[in-house]
């Protein structure tokens, strides 16, 4: 592959929508500059970008790759992102890398949950944003309808600078709307363009009045009406201008599948897509944590934006560089989040999939791959030791589907473990938590698809199989009134017995002042020397539960009287004879069940609301208000039991098409209602038994 600079660079993240067309249209982009010599086909599994198992199994993509096409001596790092929405990390990290972003939308499915997620999220980064509607030839396929939804969903300034010519089977060509109409050839795409020219026209005014304000000249020929002089390079410019401002989107269109329209676009992308010279680099100086600006020609600089995992490779680190040369045989300064020191390449690659096209050094503005990188994670930042910088980390959403995991078989649960925070490294919306209270690891995912394909990589790279199972609630026990019960263990068995006699005091205490110990012994009924023997069998009597193997809380215990026997009596005779009040005393205190409380906020589109709010009622949630956050977005706040948020991410996608996300912090705990708590306590019990 050529050495190519920064000017001839364009980083570009294909999104969209599952099966929009992506990862074809970049597989024609491979095919048309000659990287391949067929094109790949995601169905038939010969797509070159889809090549891990899991996605040829499913046919989708579900890992970002990165394509690198040469065409007409520039070179696109064309990012293919997973379209379906457990796989979001995936665009988070493209973007992050990129320099500009094409939503692909199929023409006959129009604009999807996917399709505004993508714009969302390239919004909020202010990238250059442009559409490519493809599947001309499918059918139901109508470009106006499609360019219509999008100008409804994302404004006026959404404008075409292409048309297709007939649609369906009758789908020929694609006429570039940038070109001065007497000019426009047919290239190898076969149709007569004159029976256009009336829509041509038409069309090409519609983005005249849109890009002209970009250009001084333009502006006033466009006012005067002297249209038909305009410069085709004066239009490219503003459009250029516009587009890298993300004030203007233009709007491309073809068939990626029968290779219709691919090469114009590759030809627009070149020319008016932003190159990544055109801006400079904030992060931050770990030695002095000063705000630093890096210009793309100072020393090397970059960030790790996706990681993929190999049991026998080991790491294979994508970098975007934001400025200088990264060489292949370089050690370089590691920024990361907890750590920090030297990492030596080992090899610098472009990829185009999985083929690694080896390159000795690339410039400012390139995306490479290295391997084997020793602690390196994605969102670390890479540097000239001598200047040292720290990138801002990429931000991912919070996954919200949690799973109890563990081994499908016994004694490999370590293994498992071992594996997932492995593939952690790859994928970071993978979260591992040792619940220390219930005894459960819990694994949150962002959706079940996502689990279900971890579970396969696990399986397939570190032959291992997870098995995953509702959560544990961390339920508490207490009591409703105050009772005095007396504890006594007597036992004789040759030699010294055991005995042990106390009295104890329980009762209620305040929500949040925990269990409180005290004795309040006169005369000596029980030695000073077994109190903290009676202290610690309440402890470990209460944290043990006793109606359903839950801590008990806020109860006081007081200690008031009792007897000893001066030859048997011991420490361990009156642990036992403790334990035994604490439990008799709860049964006949009017023992209860505490469930713990969320306190959950729902972001969602306002015409969702009436359905989330009636689905939180329905799961036992108080509603605690509504608050209005734009673009027509709510905000909901409510109270909500633990045990009813079991697979709610499930259902919240269900319900708003995967438009609507949830946080959650733990408020307080309630009394459960007594025909809930009576089958929890009843299933304990149950086991005890067993």
């Amino acid at each position: 592959m050529k050495d190519y600079k920064s000017e001839s660079i364009r980083n570009v993240a294909f999104c969209g929508h599952g099966r929009s067309g992506k990862t074809t249209l970049l597989e024609a982009a491979l095919f048309n500059s000659g990287a391949t010599t067929r094109l790949g086909n995601v169905d038939l599994g010969t797509s070159v970008l889809d090549f891990e198992p899991e996605e040829n199994k499913r046919k989708m993509s579900i890992s970002a790759s990165l394509a690198a096409v040469e065409w007409k001596n520039f070179k696109v790092n064309a990012i293919d992102v997973p379209g379906f929405p457990d796989f979001v990390a995936e665009m988070h990290g493209a973007l992050a890398a990129a320099d500009s972003t094409v939503i692909v939308v199929s023409a006959s499915a129009g604009v999807e949950v996917e399709t505004e997620k993508s714009w969302a999220l390239a919004e909020s980064l202010n990238l250059p944003r442009a559409f490519f509607i493809t599947k001309m030839d499918r059918e139901h396929a109508d470009f106006d309808k499609v360019l219509t939804q999008l100008r409804d969903k994302f404004g006026n300034s959404v404008v075409p600078v292409q048309i297709p010519v007939g649609k369906e089977d009758s789908f020929k060509g694609v006429i570039d709307l940038l070109k001065v109409f007497s000019k426009v050839k047919a290239d190898d795409e076969q149709f007569d363009a004159a029976d256009l020219a009336d829509e041509v026209e038409d069309k090409r005014l519609e983005m005249l009045d849109i890009v002209a304000e970009f250009n001084d000249e333009l502006m006033e020929k466009y006012l005067e009406g002297d249209v038909e002089d305009l410069d085709e390079n004066e239009i490219s410019e503003a459009l250029a201008q516009g587009f890298a401002e993300a004030k203007v989107f233009p709007v491309f269109v073809g068939s990626a599948l029968k290779n219709i329209g691919v090469k114009k676009f590759l030809n627009s992308l070149v020319e008016f897509f932003p190159a990544p010279d055109s801006k400079d680099y904030q992060g931050i100086n770990p030695k002095t944590d000063e705000l630093v600006e890096r210009k793309i020609s100072e020393p090397f600089s970059g960030q790790i934006f996706k990681t993929m995992v190999d049991p026998f490779v080991g790491r294979m680190s994508y970098v975007r560089i934001f400025s200088g040369d990264m060489k292949s045989d370089a050690t370089y300064q590691l920024f990361g989040e907890n750590s920090e020191g030297q990492e030596r390449l080992n090899g610098l690659f472009t990829m185009q999939g999985k083929k690694q096209i080896p390159v000795d050094v690339a410039h400012a503005g390139d995306i490479v791959v290295t391997s084997k990188l020793a602690n390196a994670k994605t969102g670390d930042t890479l540097c000239d030791k001598a200047a040292p910088i720290k990138y801002e980390r990429i931000k991912y959403p919070e996954p919200m589907l949690a799973m109890a995991v563990t081994s499908e078989k016994k004694g490999e649960e370590d293994k498992v473990f071992s594996a997932i925070v492995r593939q952690q490294d790859e994928d970071p919306t993978i979260v591992l938590i040792k619940d220390a209270e219930t005894k459960q690891t819990i694994l949150k995912g962002v959706g079940e698809v996502h689990l279900d394909i971890l579970s396969d990589k696990l399986q397939r790279k570190f032959g291992v199989k997870m098995v995953l199972g509702e959560p544990r609630i961390a339920y508490r026990e207490t009591i409703r009134k105050e009772v005095e019960v007396q504890g006594k263990h007597k036992k004789q068995s040759g030699g010294h017995g055991q005995y042990g006699d106390v009295w104890l005091r329980i009762g209620p205490n305040k929500e949040g002042t925990g269990n409180v110990w005290s004795e309040s012994i006169f005369g000596g009924s029980v030695p000073r020397q077994y109190f903290p023997a009676v202290e610690k069998g309440t402890q470990e009597t209460l944290a043990e539960g006793v109606i359903a193997g839950y801590p008990v809380v806020n109860v006081s215990v007081n200690l008031f009287d009792g007897s000893y026997h001066a030859v048997d009596s011991s420490e361990a005779a009156f642990k036992t004879a403790t334990s035994i009040a604490i439990k008799k005393g709860i049964l006949s205190a009017a023992p209860i069940l505490l469930e713990p409380i969320d306190e959950i906020t729902v972001l969602t589109p306002e015409n969702y609301m009436g359905d989330i709010i009636g689905k939180l009622n329905s799961k036992r949630g108080k509603i605690l208000g509504m608050d209005p956050k734009g673009k027509g977005m709510t905000e909901v706040k409510a109270l909500i039991p633990s045990s009813e948020l079991y697979k709610y991410a499930t259902d919240l996608r269900s319900q708003t098409q995967g438009r609507a996300s949830y946080s959650l912090k733990f408020s307080h705990y309630d009394p459960m209602p007594d025909k809930l708590a009576e089958k929890i306590i009843e299933e304990h019990k149950a086991a005890q038994e067993k």
